[in-house]
């Protein structure tokens, strides 16, 4: 009988990779499937190693696409040379920039470098959600299989056009994700500051998971700088999420380093803009959302005063076609789809002797 090893390990909320890896093991249709998650590498590792004295896997499911992680599916390989390994490349990191934390940068840039590079050569086969990657992972490994879904808006979490045209939308703009640096937590700060400065009356909100360091930052930042207008949620549910899009008309996340945002999804299916730094894994969704150049907080500070300022032609132009766009994508589809795709691809092996 087939056996599947889920591995993984996650500090952060169940959203994004997480919540991807996670659904994949709630429906794998195997009856035979163990999961190994921790919050600490270690921990995951203690686990692993007693499991692998007692049980043998035909597939082994990665959440991470980290070096660190990988390894760890390098080093089962090696004593079950017939294993099958899938696992997640979402997007390539920033090169590091020297400056304040350059050196966690560039260890998080090697890391995953190292990761991408081992797991085109040991990996059964890859899923990501953009072509970008696709193209990427065939220019190193032409024979890999590479799984392209994105899943998106959950079923559940669907709202009517009609309703969506009805929404009282009182914040401006809205950041709704892990508030870190590669996710643009500083950059919509920055942003925030200068056009509350520029126009009166503008309402921004903050939300989504926070350590106590960045949300001290935040709180220190908004106070220095005489920011008022501003909500702040660093932990929410799924409820109140959702009518933090409903209530809002600009989305904005100006992350540099992602695939393509579930967060998009939610956004474009309850009537938001999207502005966003232009990264390469976005070229599936360019005409969706407006684009800013990576980094360049002038320009995001620019394009937000012209979004605000002219909010109803930009939402006559990308509404409809944006709402549509999120309604073909729909987050359990995704999901199946990616399942039917490992599979497939692991009943073509033939089974171990």
């Amino acid at each position: 009988m087939n056996s599947t090893l889920f591995l993984g390990h996650g500090k952060t909320e169940m959203r994004g990779g997480p919540a991807i890896f996670m659904s994949i093991y709630n429906l794998w249709p195997e009856e035979e499937k163990y999961l190994i998650y921790e919050k600490s590498y270690f921990h995951a590792l203690k686990k692993l190693i007693i499991f692998t004295r007692h049980k043998k896997i035909s597939t082994l499911i990665l959440e991470n696409e980290y070096f660190t992680e990988v390894f760890l599916g390098f080093m089962l390989k090696i004593y079950n040379r017939k294993l099958n390994i899938y696992g997640p490349a979402y997007h390539i990191p920033s090169p590091p920039e020297f400056g304040k934390g350059v050196l966690n940068s560039l260890i998080h840039y090697i890391d995953y470098k190292l990761g991408l590079f081992l797991m085109v050569y040991i990996y059964s086969g890859i899923y990501t959600e953009n072509s970008y990657m696709k193209n990427y992972i065939k220019g190193l490994n032409p024979e890999l299989e590479v799984i392209v879904e994105s899943p998106g808006i959950r079923k559940g979490d669907i709202v009517p056009l009609v309703q969506i045209k009805n929404f009282h939308r009182d914040i401006d703009f809205l950041y709704l994700t892990s508030m870190t640096r590669n996710k643009g937590i500083y950059d919509f700060l920055e942003m925030i500051k200068q056009v509350q400065r520029d126009h009166d009356g503008i309402k921004a909100c903050i939300a989504g998971y926070a350590s106590t360091e960045i949300l001290d930052y935040i709180n220190s930042f908004v106070k220095n700088n005489a920011i008022k207008n501003i909500e702040i949620y660093p932990n929410i549910n799924e409820k109140e999420k959702y009518k933090l899009y409903s209530r809002s008309k600009i989305y904005v996340l100006p992350s540099i380093e992602d695939g393509i945002p579930i967060t998009f999804y939610e956004a474009w299916s309850h009537g938001d803009l999207v502005i966003a730094y232009n990264l390469e894994t976005y070229s599936d969704i360019s005409d969706y959302f407006i684009g800013v150049r990576k980094g360049n907080t002038e320009d995001l500070i620019r394009i937000c005063e012209n979004a605000h300022m002219y909010y109803a032609t930009q939402f006559k132009d990308f509404f409809e076609k944006s709402y549509n766009y999120s309604m073909q994508h729909s987050y359990e589809n995704g999901i199946e789809k990616i399942i039917k795709n490992i599979m497939e691809s692991t009943n073509s092996v033939p089974p171990e002797e």
